[in-house]
This record gives C-alpha cells, structure tokens and sequence, in this order.
C-alpha cells in the first residue's frame, strides 16, 4: 500500500484532486446529455426479471439531503477518505516493519487493524452519501440488537441492485468483492482491540482491496456528477436563481463530520 493504486493518478484521489462541479456553472449541453466520465459507466434500465426493492428497508429520501447537497457532502467524504488513505498506508508499513518503529508485531497488527475498521468506516459513509445523490436512503432494520449489523449488510445490498443507478460501478465483479470482503475484515477485525487473535496481516492482498474500492467510487463519482450536473442545467434553463450546493459555506460546511453519526441520520 506504498503507492497509490494504479489507475488513480488521474482521479479524485490523486494529488490535487478537485470537484467537477466546483465553481461552475452548468453548461449549455442538453440536460439529456451527460457527463462524459458519467456515460462510461451508464446506469441501465433494470431488466423486467430484476426484483422489486423492499419497501420496508431501502426508501426514498424526502426530507433528507437533497441530490445536491448529498453530492456536496459526498465529495467532502471522498475528500476525507483520500487524507485517511494516506494514513492507512503509512499504518499498514509501520505494521508489516514493527520492528523499525519500535513495536511489537501483535500491537502493530492490532493498532493497523483498528486503522482499517475506522477506514471502512469512511468508506461505508461516502457509499451511503452517494446513494443519497439518487434519493435512496439505507434502514437501519427493525431489531435494535441487530439494527447496526442490518444497516452494514444493506449498504452492500442497495449496491448490488440491478436497478441501483451505481450497480456496475460498485455492486458487481471485483469491486463489489473488495467491498463484501472488506466488510468482512472490518466485522472481524471490530474487536481487535480486546486481545482476540485474527489471521496476520500478510494473508491479505489489502492494496488490492483498497484499489478495486477507491476505483469503483470513482467511478460512482462520475455517475452522480453527471446525474447533478443535469439536474443543475435543468434548473438553469429554468431560471431558477437559487441552485447553488444548498450547504453553508468554509469551515463551518465541515461541521457535520465532527460527530461520527451525524452523517447517517442528516
């Protein structure tokens, strides 16, 4: 995890990476033509056989963020994401040379384990901000006791949707591998602190995992641009003179990540 993984130079999470909507104004492109980098990836139609989605656990978002502003804080994730990315891989080498920063080879695994928990932590709520750009929110379940572990399993769920508009960006192939088994990891790992003993580090090809998930949201990034850049140019060719991101503006715009649940109820 020494470098970034291939195929991102070029992306949001490489060096400088910037909003595509940032101080722009919508285009005049035909509000039916996407984004370039949005149709490489198009969202397709479900197929007649695809299953309805459960009413009870996946709903729409009303009274929530609107595409917008979801958008907005869903760039703020990924712009989190890349600062914690750096810090996961600074963490994973200190764990694989312990002995070169004075740490003993079970502390070092355990502290980069609990790294990785609090990293797909980051990932699981830039997923979910994402879907929200789509107006799909993600239930918590009904049990109480089991409601967390629901919520986690439905992320991936909504994902893997034919008719999710991010399907083949994150809900099939490799991608939606990674993120199954870094769920997985996160599940095992989440007591790490307690002493329990885990398979070491070495049996797992975490670049790899890392790489097939910031790519899939990158590609994600560039399907819901395209999905808010349209529904910008429709209010541009509205008139409507009140369409900007919704969210206040400097530091205080930041002030919902301060609480580590605030995301997934806002």
């Amino acid at each position: 995890m020494s470098k970034t993984p291939t195929g991102l130079n070029d992306s949001i999470w490489a060096i400088n990476g910037r909003s595509r909507l940032a101080n722009s104004a919508p285009s005049t492109r035909s509000s039916s033509q996407p984004l370039a980098r949005a149709s490489s990836q198009p969202s397709q139609p479900p197929p007649s056989s695809a299953p309805p989605r459960n009413p009870v656990s996946i709903s729409t978002s009303t009274t929530r963020l609107n595409p917008t502003q979801a958008f907005h804080r869903f760039e703020q994730a990924c712009q989190r994401l890349r600062w914690k990315y750096l810090d996961l891989q600074t963490s994973y080498h200190r764990a694989l040379n312990p002995e070169e920063f004075g740490f003993l080879v079970t502390d070092a695994e355990r502290n980069f384990k609990v790294d990785f928990h609090e990293f797909y932590a980051w990932i699981e709520q830039a997923l979910v901000l994402l879907l929200m750009v789509f107006g799909i929110s993600v239930s918590r379940g009904n049990s109480f006791k089991t409601g967390n572990h629901t919520y986690h399993e439905n992320v991936l769920m909504e994902l893997e949707m034919p008719d999710c508009p991010v399907h083949e960006a994150l809900g099939r192939g490799e991608v939606n591998q990674a993120l199954r088994k870094a769920k997985e990891l996160r599940n095992r790992w989440k007591d790490v602190s307690d002493g329990k003993e885990t398979p070491p580090l070495k049996m797992y090809d975490l670049t790899w995992l890392v790489g097939q998930i910031l790519g899939g949201l990158e590609i994600g990034y560039g399907i819901a641009a395209g999905r808010v850049q349209e529904a910008m140019q429709r209010q541009w060719d509205d008139g409507d003179e009140h369409m900007g991101m919704g969210e206040v503006q400097g530091d205080d715009e930041w002030e919902w990540m301060v609480e580590p649940m605030d995301w997934e109820v806002a």
